[in-house]
């Protein structure tokens, strides 16, 4: 039985190859736009949160339409972290072997000896300084307050903002995205104006000088 011979490949159409090429880069460049605007607004709003949270200590917003009451997404703020860390190994070090001999030692490799701090006990002390939120370690056994050299609290998450679009609900059958497109297309909102920044209030008249 003989086969048939294949067809030898077959390029596109040259005027629909040209369309969808000029199609993916007009896109390409709009989405670089887009991008580049985004992250401009994004930081201006975060510093704009960021100064709201000092100020009232508000930790969430709603971001609604223009008519203020159609909530389409939310806005919280995630606290960051921070925990007690060796900063200074040796003055942490010698505090232990001053004060905790038991747990300070020595390892010997070849060619060298190491003094070491037990693992354990150095985890125990910096989860106990996290604990009391300062460098100080309350013995569990004699109740005395130390004073910890070489270590101190650092951040090791940053707070940020964390952001959801609402659900779509029996109340609302539109999802935030959805609420979002509709106000962009009946031009409720503009994604390529920002926000005006409202003029500052003017300074108060100088009272005149008695004559």
């Amino acid at each position: 039985m003989t086969t048939a011979p294949e067809q030898a490949p077959q390029a596109p159409d040259p005027a629909y190859l040209a369309a969808v090429l000029r199609h993916r880069q007009a896109m390409a460049a709009q989405l670089d736009r887009a991008k580049a605007m985004f992250a401009e607004v994004d930081a201006d709003a975060t510093a704009l949160l960021a100064q709201q949270y000092k100020a009232t200590k508000s930790v969430k917003a709603d971001v609604t339409l223009p008519d203020g009451e159609t909530k389409f997404a939310t806005v919280t703020r995630v606290g960051g972290e921070a925990e007690a860390q060796v900063t200074d190994p040796e003055a942490f070090r010698v505090w232990v072997r001053d004060t905790y001999p038991d747990h300070h030692g020595f390892r010997i490799i070849p060619a060298r000896t190491e003094v070491t701090v037990d693992q354990a006990f150095a985890d125990q002390v910096l989860a106990a300084v996290t604990a009391a939120g300062g460098a100080e370690y309350a013995d569990p056994e004699t109740g005395v307050v130390h004073e910890v050299p070489g270590v101190s609290i650092r951040p090791t998450r940053k707070a940020y903002f964390r952001w959801l679009f609402t659900r779509a609900s029996k109340r609302q059958p539109l999802d935030g995205r959805d609420l979002a497109a509709q106000a962009v297309a009946a031009g409720l909102i503009s994604t390529d104006t920002p926000p005006v920044l409202p003029a500052a209030p003017p300074a108060p008249a100088a009272e005149p000088a008695d004559q």
